[in-house]
């Protein structure tokens, strides 16, 4: 993404060449640290031009953290 997605922004990237899909809820700027699924601490280190972007994965609920330049700007979820 060219552009910092804002809150609520519904977002895209590949995870093990896998399209996932989820929502930002903030931003961490230049350095951004999460608890990971199983208790460890999971951080990113991104940079003025490319912050770190928190994110609510759709598929496992779990927070995620990425680059901006990893996410495209994703559709709105289709209900099933």
């Amino acid at each position: 993404m060219k552009t910092k997605p804002g809150k609520g922004t519904r977002v895209s990237w590949l995870y093990r060449g896998v399209r996932t899909y989820g929502v930002v809820t903030g931003s961490a700027g230049k350095r951004g640290s999460i608890k990971g699924p199983s208790g460890g601490t999971v951080s990113r280190v991104g940079t003025k031009d490319d912050p770190v972007i928190r994110i609510k994965s759709d598929s496992t609920g779990n927070p995620v953290l990425k680059k901006q330049s990893e996410l495209s700007k994703a559709g709105k979820r289709s209900k099933k």
